[in-house]
């Protein structure tokens, strides 16, 4: 797989993961005011947004194999920054509240206590899992307080207008703000956590991940070999991830498959296990499907139920040969030797499997 564009993860950085800031830093800059000061702080929050953003975008685009670097740095920008602008928000909001709005800062000391807590390295990594299990707990517990509340303060009833009496409905805003906000405290602890993961660990928590998909991936085989089905069909998870798993039919193991895009209900592989790569087809005739490698016959397949029930749904998240050529081009995708390329595409801009 080639690596993605710069512009891409660019944009990826700062509309998909900068939401957040962009939502909460409008109102703090046009509607939500106690003075001056904020509003300008409010101002440069999101104008530096747009800078570090670029910045975090370059080193993910320029080391991708640098996992850390690319934690640190996706944390700084878009986790620090969401937090800034969504508390910003919720102190701004609560000025005609101040006893409230001395209880939300008081929150926010102590959510710099638990990230400060997760990103310590000498306590251990255990309990700092068990606090951060525990803070996610915390977040459901508020929001099935906060969500019912809301909607029964907006009809001026319910335990929100009880708890709170004339306060109920300037905490609602303030409220979200701060569901949001621990939200992002649990993201800066996981990935304090996650830091410091030995590799040990790590490399443990891996293999059980894999054998975990291992076993959900072969528990279709189990039943064919048993049933002796296996000599008549092969199989084909898909979709599942960008390589996906296909068994042939005699075969008890499976391998990895690319899938590249769909042509007229004909949706289309690449087998990276043979070098060079091997074309293979996917279709269906008379209710059954049927995969075909490039030189070889056609076989009888079982696909999950997942994708059988869903196979309408994905068409048009499916790209066609053209689409799938330009978004290679793109992001810089490796496109297989057997894939042909249009007279409109510059070929020259494609790049093939080394």
């Amino acid at each position: 797989m080639g690596k993605e564009s710069y512009f891409s993860i660019y944009c990826g950085y700062l509309f998909i993961f900068g939401l957040l800031i962009h939502l909460y830093s409008i109102p703090n800059i046009f509607f939500v005011y106690i003075d001056d000061t904020w509003r300008l702080f409010g101002i440069l929050l999101w104008g530096s947004y747009f800078i570090l953003s670029a910045i975090s975008a370059y080193v993910y685009y320029r080391f991708p194999g640098n996992t850390r670097l690319g934690t640190y740095f996706f944390v700084f920008t878009v986790g620090a920054g969401s937090l800034t602008a969504i508390n910003l928000y919720g102190i701004q909001a609560l000025a005609d509240e101040p006893f409230y709005q001395g209880v939300y800062i008081n929150i926010l000391w102590g959510q710099l206590f638990l990230i400060l807590f997760a990103w310590t390295k000498w306590i251990p990594i255990h309990t700092r899992k068990r606090v951060a299990q525990g803070v996610t707990i915390g977040l459901g517990a508020f929001f099935l307080f906060h969500g019912p509340g809301v909607m029964n303060a907006w009809n001026d009833g319910g335990l929100y207008v009880w708890l709170f009496k004339d306060a109920a409905q300037a905490l609602i805003w303030p409220g979200f703000a701060l569901f949001f906000s621990g939200i992002w405290t649990r993201v800066i602890m996981a990935a304090g956590i996650d830091i410091d993961i030995t590799p040990e660990e790590r490399a443990r928590e891996i293999q059980r991940y894999e054998a975990e998909k291992e076993a959900q991936k072969r528990k279709l085989s189990e039943e064919m070999l048993s049933s002796g089905r296996y000599l008549e069909y092969g199989e084909l998870d898909y979709p599942i991830e960008s390589i996906d798993s296909y068994r042939e039919k005699g075969s008890t193991t499976f391998e990895d498959v690319e899938f590249l895009y769909r042509e007229n209900d004909i949706r289309y592989f690449s087998r990276i296990k043979f070098n060079p790569p091997k074309e293979m087809i996917l279709y269906q005739e008379n209710g059954q499907w049927y995969c075909q490698t490039a030189g070889q016959e056609p076989e009888k397949v079982l696909l999950p139920e997942s994708t059988i029930k869903t196979e309408e749904k994905l068409r048009p998240f499916e790209d066609d040969k053209r689409a799938y050529l330009k978004r290679a081009i793109r992001e810089r995708l490796e496109v297989p030797h057997f894939v042909e390329v249009p007279d409109d595409i510059d070929e020259s801009k494609i790049e093939r499997y080394k």
